[in-house]
């Protein structure tokens, strides 16, 4: 029995030893930074064969540590379109290293801030990356006053950074982003892969849209804000995986009533305002089991949970086919099958 204690006292100190000489000593830092940087040298386009959904922001606007706002990514081989530009979400794509030089276009559901202020960001790195040409960013009506705001408000910055590196690796023109106008109903076509665009119910916000993805007998629908219609029924009642916004009505009814309690009026009012323009948690639920949707993943989470028990919460309802989201969390669909891969 002393032997084994021994033993493992010596192992632990070897151990220590060796953390601190890694994390403590220049050679151990150079070390470790000399094998991080390499890292920077491999390939970050990711192998695939059907379609990978990645969410790169599960908050709404109200703060939640972690999370960064709306933004959900779609790749296939031979695509990669991002739904929406929350802050915070350009970092998570970073991290994540996703290939931006060969993005398609960022889709934008609609204007509220938390779904276009890393626009900017997601630009920039797409262009620093090595995107071929302007970065195109689609939407309904508006998208051109939001893109042309933004390209307005960037051009000192693109100035920079074209005198900075040259104009043969950073051309001018490609850091310009050009805005693509769709209707609240249309198709696009991009060889294998189909966009659907359909209306999302968000008033007083409109227009306002959710997108509906399908690539080699696979579906993905991401909502943006939405209220349960119709038509999302529609659109999700033969789909394999629902990305939808969600709302916990007992989370925001204890806050609002914290807040009105605690004489925060202006907070309280906004809390009460946006209790009836966000699918709930319930009825996102009802959704599900009443559908023949393969999978439902809530992002968007207003509010964003910040412990286990506000998790808890929003689980209360779930069917065995719900999860909620967090930001890096993958969803894959192989082409022709009706499997979902979940990458916490």
């Amino acid at each position: 029995m002393r032997r084994v204690s021994v033993a493992a006292v010596v192992l632990f100190a070897l151990v220590l030893a060796a953390y601190y000489g890694a994390v403590h000593t220049v050679q151990g830092q150079d070390a470790l930074l000399k094998r991080a940087a390499g890292n920077i040298a491999r390939p970050t386009d990711p192998e695939l064969s059907g379609l990978r959904v990645h969410v790169c922001g599960s908050a709404a606007p109200l703060p939640a540590p972690g999370r960064a706002n709306a933004c959900i990514a779609v790749l296939t081989p031979e695509h990669f379109f991002i739904v929406d530009a929350g802050s915070g979400s350009a970092n998570n794509l970073g991290v994540a290293q996703l290939p931006l030089q060969r993005l398609n276009a960022v889709l934008l559901t609609h204007f509220h801030s938390d779904h276009i202020t890393d626009l900017p960001n997601i630009n920039i790195n797409a262009w620093a990356t090595g995107h071929q040409g302007p970065l195109q960013v689609y939407g309904p009506e508006g998208v051109s006053a939001v893109v042309d705001g933004f390209n307005a408000a960037l051009a000192w910055d693109r100035s920079y950074r074209s005198a900075h590196h040259g104009e043969q690796l950073l051309p001018p023109a490609w850091g310009i982003m050009e805005a693509v106008e769709q209707g609240t109903e249309a198709v696009m076509t991009f060889g294998d892969l189909t966009i659907t665009v359909f209306p999302a119910a968000h008033e007083p916000v409109a227009p306002a849209v959710s997108y509906r993805f399908d690539y080699r007998g696979r579906s993905v629908v991401i909502t943006g804000d939405t209220l349960v219609t119709e038509r999302l029924r529609t659109m999700v009642d033969d789909a394999d995986l629902l990305l939808t916004d969600a709302l916990s009505l007992p989370i925001i009814k204890a806050m609002h009533n914290g807040a009105a309690a605690g004489g925060q009026d202006r907070i309280a009012r906004i809390l009460a305002d946006i209790q009836d323009y966000h699918a709930s948690t319930a009825d996102v639920a009802e959704l599900t089991r009443s559908t023949g949707v393969g999978m439902t993943a809530l992002y968007h989470l207003v509010p964003g949970p910040r412990n286990a028990v506000m998790e808890n919460i929003f689980k209360r309802e779930f069917s065995d086919n719900m999860v909620l989201t967090h930001d890096g969390m993958e969803f894959e669909l192989l082409p022709d099958s009706d499997t979902i891969t979940v990458r916490d």
